[in-house]
């Protein structure tokens, strides 16, 4: 069941539309995660390492998710001993490279939640890039940070 299913996960995530060529994409996105929310909490954040085996630079410009009102790209900086996190516009991942986004580093915000998420639910979500849309399904789970 495993192997079915990352064979399924890896299927969803090569899926590429929106492109004026047919050529396919060698992006790939694995242990795709998102943070079970805190009780009465409304936003959470995701983590995941995207893989960019192209000759050009992946730049994420945007996230689409129909379970949320708002999706932003983030980053966590320290300032003064504090992390604190803040918006940015974009998130490039350099040619045959890999970049783990994390809550401390750049990442997801998951903003308006319209419904309660369960422990272990299959989410889909959809990367904006400038190498057409990259489809992601990512497992709801309590947050760990290592």
């Amino acid at each position: 069941m495993h192997r079915l299913l990352c064979g399924l996960l890896m299927l969803l995530v090569s899926v590429f539309s929106g492109a004026a060529t047919a050529q396919s994409v060698d992006v790939e996105v694995g242990q795709a995660e998102i943070f079970l929310p805190q009780n009465g909490a409304s936003a959470t954040g995701s983590k995941m390492t995207i893989y960019n085996h192209t000759d050009q630079p992946l730049v994420i410009t945007k996230v689409q998710g129909k379970l949320f009102k708002h999706i932003m790209l983030h980053e966590t900086v320290f300032e003064g001993g504090q992390r604190v996190m803040q918006p940015i516009a974009q998130i490039t991942v350099k040619p045959h490279q890999q970049l783990a986004l994390t809550p401390n580093t750049a990442h997801i915000m998951l903003m308006g939640l319209l419904r309660p998420l369960k422990q272990g639910e299959l989410v889909p979500l959809t990367l904006v890039t400038n190498q057409g849309a990259v489809n992601v399904i990512a497992r709801v789970v309590p947050m760990h940070l290592h």
